[in-house]
């Protein structure tokens, strides 16, 4: 026998959840974000929110089948390689702290991918993202540290002189606030460029615009020489992308003769810089520059040999979620100050390698290349939805060029995010291949 079409479709798309059941996940994932969050603030908590979180994903999983997407197999591989990272760890203060954060970040992956059925919860939920960001720069610019690079910025830091760090039981690393802003930066700058279209649409212009200028002063302040590189990156691989997904126009012509001028102004700059003065810069990098010291350049140094051989010496496991910065103390002679602390390998391919070994890693970068894939697909098919694909893949380039010579870690807070990026991108890539459902 013969099924109808529709059966067919149905059969195909799996058995979906339930609206009340999407609701109850997503209810108890709000409830335990803040104890994922900060798991050592409330330990009884954060375990019951786990214990909560297992029972909901379980009966979701057992009572329906999910359409299947491109990310499943590698989410599954990936965690996998989170339980191993979590196992073998020397430091389970440390790894817990991460894994509950990596946890939360995971949730709020198939949330999305369960709960965006239609445009206008699109539209929602990348409202929220990027609501989010913004309100997250905020809180960590005003309870930054360290940030005396740049004497002339640091005065313009309103919160500089009476950080609140102390007032809301929190201390961010401008570098890592400066992370997290890569990763939502160039979502902003498309959506300004290209906002929803409608009769709003001038409206959404100006409040993307607004919302632009102000991460991009967050930005600014937080005198991350190396976000300021990763803007410039992504920006330009921003404009590129545009450029190739967008149909013959004028605007077309325009942006690919702004890329290749770009690119020429680029290649002038290095070619009277010269080689050989990058090369003084990097072997001997100056205490007082215009954009502050180049000393950070030696730490980097001397941590990335050290990272090297850590992974050597554990390829297939890692040194565990979040422990190498007790483990490059204890088994390695780095010639820093004990009390130190390291945080993370300033290169987000080392780090991730040292939290769940080089196995981990490869599952890693093969979730970016499906993001990559993903996302360009969508762009190419649908025009309503290439601003926010386009701005999220930009994003996750700018956030790893970032990431090159520092990290959005694994299991930060702000990490969390990420994975939001990601789901987002699922999301859109299950509503073009459901068009029926797309409302």
């Amino acid at each position: 026998m013969i099924a109808p079409p529709n059966a067919k479709a149905r059969a195909r798309d799996g058995r979906p959840l339930p609206d009340r059941t999407r609701v109850i996940e997503g209810l108890v994932l709000l409830l335990a974000a803040p104890f994922l969050a900060m798991p050592q603030a409330f330990p009884g908590l954060t375990i019951a929110a786990l214990l909560a979180l297992t029972a909901v994903w379980a009966f979701s999983i057992l009572t329906a089948r999910e359409p299947a997407s491109p990310f499943d197999i590698l989410l599954a591989l990936w965690s996998g390689a989170l339980v191993i990272g979590i196992l073998v760890t020397a430091d389970p203060g440390e790894t817990l702290n991460k894994a509950a954060n990596l946890i939360l970040g995971l949730g709020i992956w198939r949330f999305l991918v369960i709960a965006i059925r239609t445009r206008q919860a699109l539209a929602t939920a990348v409202g929220a993202f990027l609501l989010l960001c913004l309100g997250f720069s905020l809180i960590g610019l005003a309870a930054a540290t360290e940030l005396p690079k740049i004497p002339a910025l640091t005065a313009l830091n309103p919160f500089y002189e009476h950080p609140l760090s102390g007032l809301i039981g929190l201390r961010t690393h401008p570098n890592q606030l400066a992370g997290l802003i890569c990763l939502y930066w160039p979502l902003l700058v498309s959506l300004t460029f290209a906002p929803p279209p409608g009769r709003q649409s001038r409206r959404w212009r100006i409040l993307f615009a607004a919302m632009t200028l102000l991460a991009t002063l967050i930005l600014i302040l937080t005198q991350s020489r190396g976000g300021w590189i990763a803007a410039s990156v992504g920006l330009f691989s921003l404009m590129a992308m545009w450029g190739l997904a967008m149909p013959r126009s004028g605007s077309r012509k325009v942006l690919r003769l702004a890329l290749i001028g770009w690119a020429l102004l680029a290649l002038l700059a290095l070619a009277a810089i010269g080689p050989a003065r990058l090369q003084e810069t990097w072997s001997n990098p100056p205490q007082e520059t215009a954009v502050g010291t180049l000393l950070t350049l030696d730490y980097r140094k001397q941590l990335w040999p050290w990272a090297i051989t850590a992974v050597q010496d554990f390829p297939y496991t890692g040194v565990g979620l979040g422990a190498f910065r007790q483990v490059v103390f204890r088994l390695y002679p780095l010639t820093l100050s004990p009390g130190q602390d390291v945080g993370h390998a300033h290169n987000i391919f080392l780090q991730t390698a040292l939290d769940v070994g080089l196995p981990g890693l490869i599952v890693y970068l093969a979730l970016l290349f499906v993001a990559g894939g993903v996302g360009w697909r969508v762009a190419r098919r649908e025009a309503g939805l290439r601003s926010i694909s386009l701005g999220l893949l930009a994003g996750l380039i700018m956030v790893h060029v970032f990431g090159l010579a520092d990290a959005l870690a694994l299991g930060s807070r702000p990490g969390a995010m990420f994975w939001y990026s990601l789901g987002l991108l699922a999301a859109m890539n299950n509503l073009i291949s459901r068009p029926n459902r797309q409302g």
